[in-house]
């Protein structure tokens, strides 16, 4: 409330600023600056300002070890750009003998400020140099001195007596990073929701809300286009002007070799025999030379910063900073022409990583094509994060790991919404590359090489061993060449004296003179890799020239050729040391993969020479390459899928993976990865992947306490413009007063000197008006202090809900406090979220036991939060109408009137009536809770909202970060501390041992599910009469049907009603195992994964009982012919496995959260051993399964899917030797005119997918539990009559009578006469000739129809059963059919089996909705490669398609059995504020809570968690939040030991001095 007569600039304050406890964990810092994006911190202990910590000075922490804050920042001024926030600081009061807890106990008071307080940082030394200093080996502490002897990372002593007085040199030292603004991903989204979202859904025109729409979408496609049309021209360009080095075509000397012909001639045509090669040599030197000069020159004289790869700018801009001139359209044009002359002039460098920069720069001039791109840093970040995936995809030809690139290696920010539209760049790009056919060859593959055969177990040392060579090699080429990049950088010596262009110009002389002695280095690295990864076998691909590395179909074994590589591999790392970083644009992947390659070849002919013909050499060729460039970069899931992408080499994933994975930890010893080392040596702020010592310190040891504060009571209009103008900070943080630090929010310094000066031009007010920024406070009293749980976040009401929904799932929290100048005003928690999410209404759990403490143990309470009322107050955005609640004469309710209008409204105005009517039959079929509006205030809801939440009473919700914190405290920090170096070993073993042995049982447990099901499968049509378990195969012609020896007229029917037969008891005891011993292993298992992952706790789903009866009932199921899948359970199973697992460790044992990092590596193995895809495996639990995946976690997967697959591959359980489950070669690529067609087997995979989604829900809800059905039909009998149908209906057609995997292999496979054993076709093939007959088409097609009603029937019922293979089964049979259709119509040149495979994927497309995940799935699945952009486009129109109609099957299961859990964010929550679903009704503690028995009684008689703690009943500033089990404990305690009377006042929290108000 204002006084009367002075002015309100309360709008201006800025409230929502983070803010976090002095105690706060780095780990857990560093995880909400990388993933919520924002650019500083506030830290505060009861709701006083202590200090704060920005991104640039925590940057700075993790690069030196010490603290600081940048004062000098223009984006801290002011001086930076228009959205750069201010870092400014905080402080905290003092007090004579408080216990504060975890803060180290030695507080220094300030002489500037009576009641500022810095907390002593002499444990920065110990809880962070020293602790990291010793978990350090000496490898790595020499990386570290290498670092800062060639980063000249600046060092900072303390000064002073005190622990506290930090040096200011540390400040200065910051000032290097003056250039580089910060931009905020938090203020960013909610400028875009004012600005544009929020309008435009509430008032805008249609035109304008297709626009908003679309525009995301178009964007991305247009630089995938322009990506692609650059990259062409570069390829086509570079490959023209090279061969000038080597002579010139007479007529057009820019016409290329091949298409000069017989008319071609070299330079020295036409002289003397003897000086030709002394002619050709000058000439190729000069002309290498000249091109390299010219490339440096336009760099040099036009836009420098199109130097170098432009990766680590990239990274730069994309990590939060602003960047001038990097993406500017004149560094594109130079970025491109400079390109294509370096890359001609055969200097060692690479195309590839300057060809994201190119994309990066397409994305920053296509923003300016709209206007929400252009007003907001955020989202031209998003569209960047996009265009580095096209960057990839053009460059390599590799769409998926462009997409995964961007990902790993370059986005900080990359939520699925990004990925999606990464995902779809990427397409376009390899679609528009396709067409333009760069390379003539009508592939996007680059070294496309025939992999005989899968290399067997004995290799797999000799693939680890190439990892380690590739880490070390890495290594020295990042020490050497960051060390001469340091050497010669702007403002040195060497630079004084050598200009830039001398200096490429001496590069490449040397490059030029070192390389044309050899016919390896003479031409194009990417000519020699063609040839190196290819082998010698008689294949019918086209091979390159193999430049003398075959001896006609064999290897050539010669020592020569040995020598000859090596010396090859030396002369090109040396050059690429040289020339990384130079003066002309230049990347490092075609150098990397040539080294390795030329090195993986000679191990490769060495071991051919003396291991056996069955050893390839072109196999080392690619591991190697794949290990020096892993070695280098240090990236690796993307790098596995570049490889095998850019190969065509799926059966060499698991060897990929294994190198990669040991180059990065080798090289990890020694160095950082090359793009991090030049980030730190060009002096860019950057955040990095955290490293060990962030989690042994705290926030206090790093916040900045030396502040300048406004108070609330601010002066005179004078006196404020005096200060503000006088100061270049960029804003202020603002408190009560100089006595009461109570943080009330930060103001922006320019905005407010822009209100300020407008006001005085329009003459409105005198410059000794009062100034007045919030409320006055009243005191408060005694210490429980360190029961106040103070880690809650905080926001404000008019947070968009689209940032809450990105607080809950990118945070991993289950509650958030509303307030409002530090005073409460609501509450939301997670499960009162998703139900919102659900009804569109509001609600609040005060039933649930997680919420009354009857839950788990460490489930927080779920509170209420209530707000001042103040007649005339000016909210800003809040609703203006705020109505007084009776009960409570401080609290104030929101007006809610807006839910239905800015919520539902807005909704249903955006939704097509193909999406309402999804609406309807989510509400019809899984009873969402109705929820009326009672009373005639807009605020009063009706309290049937809070009773439609108590169907969650039994999923307690966990908090991650909560749980972070308290692992820090309880293992992290006192061993890292204190800890013996067996326990510091246990403690970075642990993470690693755990999913490794997840990953063999999984596999353990999938192939005895593989044989077993196999073998009891064949009971259905007959046993051997020796041993009736024994397969049809190992039997041999012993094998006898049922209907052996009986009349042949009667065999039929007798082969079909034991046939019949046998499958309805298999069926049945399947079912009665899960009946009678464990009801959760029913179904897939994945939506009860989905839930727990989601952060809610579940029994019995991963219980060892579960996992026993799942994999027997599995195989019994599978056995049985229903159509049911095994996959989806197999991923249970892996889960069930991580959770036994996870008792091994008491880490995980006492750690809900560290128990699902392992749970979500589990789901990566399951995925692996099903499908025998490790990489699919990882992307899945990523998109589909898990809720929090950061990149440790991403690791772990992947390394748990790589033990998984070798264990495999060791099991054998197919006989095959590979773990291709599908395997079908692919003739040729499609053409470009057979693309529509997949997009149209798109489209119906979403129709199919939703037909069956609404349909299967609808079935699911009639007979679920406590239903009429299922009082009627017991669920053992429902399954025996779903068996009986579905055998009835399946022996009839060859097509259906069988495992439907047997069919698919079938489907996907072509006719064509290759070198592969082709599976039994069923009458698919006329010879080698597709068969082409209407009668094989209706018979496919009703093989599909029955499967897919089978399916339908059967999905969810009481068996353990997954979709995946019949949703493969039916796309495969719809597929064929169209192809069949299309070959007979449309020419020979169409294989049925694409379009089966495409089928395929689009049919499970449509039913899960996962894109990225099932692309890879796909191709690890056939080995189609070839076919990646085809499966990209079916997967990404059958999910469009299927979600205008349905959710995913696994959503709406969620929803059907009533599980809360966070779904990705549906439109509608962009038209909704915190303020429209918080729940105000609320019981709060008081700082003077009375005696203990009054506290006592008030906690007893409550059953709510915990209570949030405001000062008083008249003042409710929001102090923090006591656990109800915690105090009720600790009094207790007390009690027993007598130390106190129950009359003995409580506080919970500090006394406020006299006169505060």
């Amino acid at each position: 409330k204002t006084r009367k007569g002075s002015l309100d600039l309360s709008k201006l304050v800025d409230e929502t600023v983070l803010r976090i406890v002095p105690e706060t964990p780095l780990a857990q810092v560093h995880n909400i600056f990388r993933q919520l994006g924002i650019k500083v911190v506030l830290v505060a202990r009861f709701a006083e300002l202590a200090g704060l910590i920005t991104k640039k000075s925590f940057v700075h922490h993790l690069e030196t070890g010490h603290i600081g804050h940048i004062t000098d920042d223009p984006a801290v001024h002011g001086h930076g750009a228009d959205n750069a926030e201010a870092d400014v600081g905080e402080e905290a009061e003092a007090h004579e003998g408080e216990d504060v807890g975890a803060v180290p106990k030695r507080r220094v008071k300030s002489a500037s400020h009576p009641r500022i307080v810095r907390f002593e940082k002499a444990g920065v030394a110990d809880s962070a140099t020293r602790v990291s200093q010793s978990r350090r080996s000496s490898l790595k502490r020499m990386r570290d001195r290498f670092i800062k002897t060639f980063t000249h990372a600046p060092t900072v002593q303390f000064a002073g007596e005190e622990a506290g007085e930090f040096d200011r040199s540390t400040k200065k030292s910051l000032r290097k990073w003056m250039g580089f603004p910060t931009i905020s991903w938090r203020s960013d989204d909610m400028k875009d929701y004012q600005q544009h979202t929020s309008p435009i859904l509430k008032k805008g025109s249609a035109l304008q809300k297709l626009r908003l729409a679309c525009v995301p979408w178009l964007i991305p496609a247009l630089v995938g286009v322009l990506t692609a049309t650059s990259g062409s021209f570069v390829e086509v360009a570079s490959d023209h002007v090279n061969t000038l080095r080597f002579g010139r075509c007479p007529s057009n000397w820019f016409v290329s070799k091949e298409a000069c012909g017989g008319a071609w001639a070299s330079w020295s045509s036409g002289v003397a025999p003897a000086s030709q090669p002394a002619l050709d040599y000058a000439c190729y030197t000069a002309v290498s030379v000249v091109l390299a000069t010219i490339s440096a020159t336009l760099v040099w004289a036009f836009a420098p910063m199109a130097r170098g790869s432009g990766i680590p700018e990239v990274k730069t801009i994309l990590g939060g900073f602003v960047m001038s001139q990097v993406l500017d359209f004149k560094t594109l044009v130079v970025k491109v022409f400079g390109l294509i002359l370096s890359v001609s002039s055969g200097m060692s460098l690479g195309k590839e990583g300057p060809l994201v920069h190119v994309a990066c720069c397409w994305a920053n001039w296509c923003s300016k094509l709209s206007k929400r791109y252009v007003e907001n840093e955020a989202k031209r970040r998003e569209l960047i994060s996009t265009a580095a995936a096209a960057g990839v995809s053009v460059a390599f030809g590799t769409p998926l790991g462009g997409v995964l690139f961007s990902y790993e290696e370059v986005s900080t920010m990359f939520p699925q919404r990004t990925m999606i539209r990464a995902f779809f760049s990427a397409v376009v790009a390899a679609l528009t590359l396709l067409w333009y056919n760069p390379t003539g060859s009508g592939r996007l593959t680059m070294f496309e090489a025939y992999t005989p055969e899968m290399p067997s177990i004995a290799e797999y040392p000799w693939f680890i061993l190439l990892g380690a060579m590739g880490g070390v090699l890495g290594s020295l080429f990042v020490h050497w060449n960051v060390a001469i990049s340091a050497a010669r950088r702007d403002g040195g010596a060497f630079r004084k004296r050598v200009p830039i262009v001398a200096e490429v110009l001496g590069i490449a002389v040397i490059t030029a003179i070192t390389s044309y002695p050899s016919r390896y280095t003479k031409g194009l690295s990417s000519q020699t890799i063609r040839a190196l990864f290819h082998h010698c076998v008689d294949d019918f691909t086209v091979r390159p020239d193999m430049m003398g590395l075959c001896d006609g179909y064999e290897p050539n074994v010669s020592t020569d050729l040995i020598a000859a590589l090596a010396l090859a591999a030396l002369v090109r790392f040396l050059q690429m040391t040289m020339t990384f970083g130079t003066g002309v644009p230049c990347g490092l992947f075609v150098p990397s993969l040539y080294t390795g390659a030329c090195l993986g070849r000679c191990l490769g002919i060495f071991l051919h020479r003396f291991g056996g013909t069955a050893i390839h050499p072109g196999v080392y060729a690619m591991v190697g390459a794949a290990a020096v460039l892993g070695g280098v970069c240090r990236v690796t899931i993307s790098l596995v899928v570049i490889m095998y992408e850019l190969t065509s080499a799926l059966q060499l994933v698991v060897p990929f993976m294994l190198s990669v994975l040991t180059a990065k930890w080798v090289g990890d010893l020694f160095t950082h990865g090359i793009y991090d080392c030049y980030i730190r040596l060009r002096g860019y702020p950057y955040l990095h992947e955290p490293d060990d010592f962030t989690f042994g310190t705290r926030a206090c040891d790093i916040m900045d306490e030396d502040l300048d504060c406004m108070y609330a009571d601010a002066g005179t209009i004078r006196q404020v413009m005096t200060k503000m103008q006088g100061s270049n900070f960029g804003g202020f943080p603002v408190v009560r007063s100089k006595e009461d630090m109570t943080l009330m929010g930060y103001v922006h310094r320019k905005e407010v000197l822009e209100h300020l000066e407008r006001l005085m031009k329009l003459g409105a007010f005198g410059d000794d008006m009062p100034v007045i920024f919030g409320r006055k406070t009243r005191k408060g009293s005694l210490d429980l202090s360190k029961l106040v749980d103070e880690t809650v976040l905080r926001i404000v009401p008019e947070t968009p809900l689209a940032q809450v929904h990105n607080i809950f799932r990118q945070l991993g929290i289950k509650v958030v406090l509303v307030a409002r100048f530090a005073e409460l005003a609501g509450l939301i928690t997670k499960k009162s979220f998703v139900h919102h999410l659900e009804t569109g209404h509001i609600g609040h759990i005060t039933d649930d036991p997680a919420v009354h403490g009857h839950g788990a143990d460490n489930a927080e309470a779920d509170v209420g939060e209530e707000a001042e009322a103040h007649e005339g107050e000016d909210v800003g955005a809040v609703p203006k109408r705020r109505v007084k609640s009776a009960s409570h004469p401080r609290i104030v309710r929101f007006e809610k009137a807006g839910v239905a209008d800015s919520a539902t409204r807005v909704s249903q105005s955006r939704r097509s009536s193909l999406k309402r009517m999804r609406d309807r039959f989510i509400k019809t079929f899984t009873h969402a809770p109705t929820v009326q509006f009672a009373g005639e205030e807009a605020g009063e809801f009706d309290r049937s909202t809070k009773k439609s939440l108590r169907k969650w009473m039994g999923f307690p919700t966990i908090s991650w970060r909560s749980d972070d914190m308290k692992d820090y405290q309880q293992h992290t920090s006192p061993i890292l501390k204190k800890g013996s170096a067996l326990q510091k070993l246990r403690l970075a073993c642990v993470p690693w041992l755990i999913p490794a042995l997840v990953g063999v049982l999984t596999a353990t447990s999938g192939s005895f599910v593989e044989v077993a099901s196999d073998h009891v499968n064949t009971l259905r049509f007959g046993r051997c009469p020796s041993n009736w378990f024994v397969s049809k195969e190992a039997c041999g012609g012993a094998w006898a049907s049922w209907s052996s020896g009986v009349a042949p007229a009667s065999q039929p029917a007798l082969d079909y009603a034991c046939y019949t037969a046998v499958s309805v008891v298999l069926a049945t005891i399947s079912a009665t195992l899960v009946w009678a011993f464990a009801p959760m292993a029913r179904g897939s298992g994945i939506p009860e994964v989905k839930t727990i992952l989601g952060g809610f706790v579940m029994s019995q789903v991963l219980d060892f009982k579960t996992l026993v009866v799942k994999v027997f009932g599995l195989i019994l199921s599978v056995s049985s012919g229903m159509s049911l899948g095994k996959e989806g359970p197999l991923v249970h199973v892996a889960c069930c496995w991580a959770n036994w697992c996870s008792k091994l460790s008491k880490r995980y044992v006492e750690n809900e959260a560290k128990r699902r990092e392992l749970i979500s590596t589990a789901a990566a193995a399951g995925v692996s051993v099903a499908f025998g895809t490790p990489l699919g495996g990882v992307l899945f639990s990523y998109e589909e399964v898990s809720t929090m995946f950061p990149q440790r976690t991403m690791i772990r997967a992947f390394f748990s899917a790589v033990v998984a697959a070798l264990t495999l591959l060791w099991y054998n359980p197919t006989g095959s030797g590979r773990l291709t489950m599908f395997e079908a070669y692919t003739p040729e690529m499609p053409s470009i005119a057979e693309y529509p067609w997949f997009i149209l087997l798109g489209a119906m995979g979403g129709v199919l997918g939703s037909l069956f989604v609404h349909w299967n829900v609808a079935i699911s809800a009639a007979r679920r539990d406590g239903g009429a059905f299922r009082k009627r039909v017991p669920i053992v009998a429902e399954v025996l009559g779903i068996a009986v149908i579905t055998a009835i209906t399946s022996y009839p057609s060859r097509y259906t009578k069988g495992l439907s995997s047997q069919t698919i292999r079938a489907l996907f496979h072509h006719c064509v006469d290759d070198f592969t054993v082709r599976p039994d076709m069923m009458g698919l093939c006329d010879g080698y000739e597709p068969n082409v007959s209407t009668d094989l088409i209706a018979a496919l097609a009703l093989a599909a129809l029955v499967r897919f009603l089978q399916m339908t029937m059967t999905f969810g019922t009481g068996v353990p059963c997954g979709l995946f293979v019949p949703s493969l089964y039916t796309g495969a049979c719809l597929g064929r059919c169209l192809g069949i259709f299309l070959h007979r119509f449309g020419g020979t040149a169409i294989h049925p089996g694409v379009y089966a495979m495409v089928g395929a994927a689009a049919v499970l497309g449509g039913v899960c909705r996962v894109t990225i995940s099932l692309v890879v799935i796909m191709y690890e699945l056939t080995s189609a490669l070839q076919l990646v952009v085809p499966f990209m486009l079916s997967v990404l129109t059958a999910k469009w398609v299927g979600d205008l109609f349905t959710h995913g099957i696994y959503d709406c299961y969620i929803r059907l059995r009533g599980y809360p859990y966070l779904h990705e964010p549906d439109d509608f929550t962009f038209g909704t504020r915190a303020c429209d679903i918080m729940d105000e009704d609320l019981d709060c503690m008081y700082a003077d809570a009375g005696t203990i028995r009054q506290v006592m009684t008030k906690m007893q008689g409550s059953n709510f968690g915990g209570f949030p703690v405001v000062r008083s009943k008249e003042d409710m500033t929001l102090m923090g939040y006591v656990h109800r089990k915690e105090v009720l404990e600790h009094l207790e305690r007390l009690m027993k030991l007598g130390a106190f009377g129950d009359d003995m006042p409580v506080i919970f929290g500090r006394k406020t001095r006299k006169g505060s108000l």
